[in-house]
């Protein structure tokens, strides 16, 4: 079964911000993910999160939130199951797509990690567009600003490929340098034969407890997705005194979301129903 799950952050949400946007942003990135389905389960996370990454209201790209200076630093990072693939950023401050930077670095193979300036040099070198950290930041929400925590996506192809993608602004006020999840992987994203799981919401915590791993043993102790998502996010809560949410999709296509958090609007899609919400 393919399957296709997208979150749009956990945390609390700007009242001024309507769920109706939030959640006809959060079509859009599924209708983009499952146009590129052909091109694999890679293609569709990929895409998902980079219109997340397009629209400003979400906290990723051009809706990135400024950190403690005033400047913009984005992670993003992405996984495929099939060879255990990885590429992730870490603090770009000059394109509003990190995560196709970060596919890039998976494609290329050479690293899985690539910061700062080197992740831009190799951006650039690649012929990825970039947009400039005076843009980013004429663009970025105030440091107050209350915009969900991370975008997210993961997918199970017709061929039982899965993947994850990732993409944050990180937490407002920050401190300059700051690393969180979305750009390590085990942390905020993991996919293995068992499935993939996308995290959201306070990335210290996913560090610490290695929560988008952690998923995945679960799945592999023969947990379903909607219980290893519970499961993970309660582990969080008794382990670290963390809160988030997560996204998880299994080997069968089978999606879970658990979130602890106020809120993490997310939607679904599958080739045997409709989209849902939540």
């Amino acid at each position: 079964m393919a399957t296709l799950i997208v979150h749009g952050g956990a945390g609390r949400w700007d009242r001024g911000i309507s769920r109706a946007e939030v959640d006809s942003g959060l079509e859009r990135a599924i209708a983009a993910g499952w146009r590129a389905l052909g091109g694999g389960a890679l293609a569709a996370v990929v895409a998902a999160v980079a219109a997340l990454e397009d629209d400003p209201l979400f906290n990723a790209g051009t809706g990135a939130v400024r950190n403690s200076a005033g400047g913009v630093e984005l992670d993003a990072g992405v996984m495929s199951a099939t060879g255990l693939r990885v590429g992730a950023v870490a603090g770009m401050t000059d394109t509003t797509n990190p995560v196709r930077v970060a596919r890039s670095v998976l494609e290329d193979g050479r690293h899985a990690l690539l910061a700062g300036a080197g992740a831009s040099h190799f951006a650039a070198e690649t012929g990825l567009p970039l947009a400039g950290h005076e843009r980013l930041e004429a663009m970025a929400r105030p440091v107050s600003g209350a915009a969900g925590d991370t975008v997210g996506a993961v997918c199970r192809d017709p061929a039982g490929d899965l993947a994850v993608a990732v993409s944050t602004g990180g937490t407002p006020g920050k401190l300059p340098g700051r690393i969180g999840d979305s750009a390590l992987c085990g942390a905020g994203f993991y996919a293995d034969t068992p499935g993939a799981a996308c995290a959201t919401g306070q990335g210290e915590a996913f560090i610490r407890l290695a929560g988008c791993r952690r998923a995945i043993e679960l799945l592999a102790a023969g947990m379903d997705a909607p219980t290893a998502a519970r499961g993970l996010i309660e582990e969080l809560r008794e382990r670290v005194g963390g809160e988030g949410g997560i996204i998880v999709v299994d080997a069968a296509g089978r999606p879970g979301v658990a979130h602890s958090t106020p809120a993490m609007p997310w939607a679904w899609r599958t080739d045997r129903d409709a989209a849902r919400w939540g």
